[in-house]
């Protein structure tokens, strides 16, 4: 017979159990969360270590398919400028007479000249017109207005800030050390705030085309100005990058570049379903949501049920992007796949809370997964725009935030430019200089 004493101990432990169980869990759901601000459908893989990445973990037991060297890119140099000869009038080791042979030995050498600065001070005189009746003064050519550095210097400025993601404080180092040159932080941002004067009609003309364009892809992330979270929206396309810095992450912001026509992709924020154009959705986001479930499983007939819904999703995925590079765009084709997942998802027997969450966002976004069939111009995935945020946020790491909306807005505008440069495969100094003259001088590239 257990006593009663007995029965009160196991009762108090049971309950000391339960309480245990319950901070336990409780702990977990906390630690789920915080992996999941980590590791979602929103990360992109460039965010993962590569220690931590799936295809690392594979390679170990899969070996790759040998493919060939690609060539060496040191060895495609152009010719030389200059030749150089170099001779010997004794043994540089024991100084002893030499005989002259047949044989030279060449060696192509990358010589860099060091930048020279100069203080000039121009004179511009002064003239009046009769006709206009005012006063008149002659342009100093290649410099910007009002600014202390010529056009050249700010162009170096903005691209070791913009292009190469600098810091001011190590800009202005590398001025000093390597040029000799002492600037403050202050005239650094006074330079790349003064380009804004003349960027405004080429941004303008970004956005146009974006506006144009069959395909946009958009996204958002956020930024920083004095502390206070604001969100860099982009807009991409094939052949123009727009960078929106905004106060807020509401579909007001989302839409103010809408294009008439062409379809849009995106990821499923809830924001760009005011967008009253065609939709394609990321295929990339849903992958990483079926791959990454938030919620634990309670019996193993839920974790396999939801195994079969995520590899039936990845096939039917897979076997789209097949038809797309066999067959012609088609509006049936989209159809036919859009049938088929639909068909996909009725089959899940066990609704656990993953299995449920996927379908309904799935489900929520109807229609617009299998977009990319019916235009050739369009992809399945939202990488072109993730890809075009990678920079802003390297910039994030490094330069943390803005401290004015003049500053903020001249970045936004400049980067947009260096994205757009690097889409093309042209020099982002090249195009600066480009837009900068034309504007000041009514002069461009010929």
């Amino acid at each position: 017979m257990v006593s009663e004493e007995e029965v009160q101990e196991l009762r108090l432990a049971l309950a000391k159990a339960l309480e245990k169980i319950a901070d336990l869990e409780k702990e977990m759901k906390q630690l789920r969360k915080e992996l999941r601000k980590y590791r979602n459908e929103n990360t992109p893989s460039g965010s993962i270590p590569p220690y931590l990445k799936e295809e690392l973990q594979t390679s170990a037991q899969e070996p790759k398919e040998q493919t060939e060297p690609k060539p060496n890119s040191r060895n495609a140099r152009a010719a030389p400028d200059r030749t150089e000869q170099h001779f010997l009038k004794a043994c540089p080791d024991c100084g002893g007479r030499l005989r002259k042979k047949s044989r030279t030995y060449e060696r192509t050498v990358l010589h860099l000249q060091p930048a020279i600065f100069e203080n000039v001070r121009h004179e511009c005189q002064a003239y009046y017109c009769k006709k206009c009746r005012k006063e008149v003064v002659s342009k100093v050519e290649g410099t910007i207005p009002n600014c202390k550095f010529d056009l050249a210097t700010a162009i170096l400025i903005s691209y070791l800030y913009v292009a190469t993601n600098m810091s001011m404080g190590n800009v202005r180092h590398l001025f000093l050390e390597l040029f000799g040159v002492r600037i403050s932080k202050g005239t650094i941002s006074n330079s790349l705030t003064r380009l804004k004067e003349y960027l405004g009609d080429e941004y303008s003309f970004l956005e146009q085309q974006i506006k144009e364009a069959e395909a946009r892809y958009r996204d958002e992330t956020g930024w920083r100005k004095n502390g206070k979270l604001f969100w860099n929206w982009v807009i991409a396309t094939s052949n123009a990058v727009v960078y929106r810095l905004e106060n807020s992450r509401c579909h007001k912001n989302a839409g103010k570049i809408v294009g008439k026509t062409g379809v849009d992709v995106s990821d499923g924020y809830k924001a760009y379903n005011q967008l009253k154009t065609r939709k394609q959705r990321c295929w990339a986001h849903l992958i990483r949501l079926a791959k990454n479930p938030e919620h634990p499983f309670a019996l193993d007939q839920e974790i396999r049920d939801y195994e079969k819904l995520a590899k039936g999703i990845f096939e039917i995925y897979h076997d789209a992007k097949v038809a797309k590079k066999r067959f012609k765009p088609s509006a049936r084709r989209r159809l036919d796949f859009d049938k088929r997942l639909l068909a996909h998802l009725q089959t899940v027997r066990w609704h656990s809370k993953n299995s449920s969450k996927l379908t309904n966002y799935i489900m929520q976004l109807w229609g617009e997964w299998f977009t990319f069939l019916e235009f050739a111009a369009v992809e399945p995935t939202n990488n072109t725009a993730e890809r075009a945020l990678r920079h802003i946020v390297i910039k994030r790491k490094v330069s943390q935030q803005s401290r004015g909306d003049e500053s903020m807005d001249s970045y936004a505008m400049q980067a947009s430019l260096f994205m757009t440069a690097r889409q093309k495969g042209d020099s982002y100094a090249d195009y600066l200089r480009h837009v900068v003259d034309e504007k000041i001088h009514g002069v461009g590239k010929s």
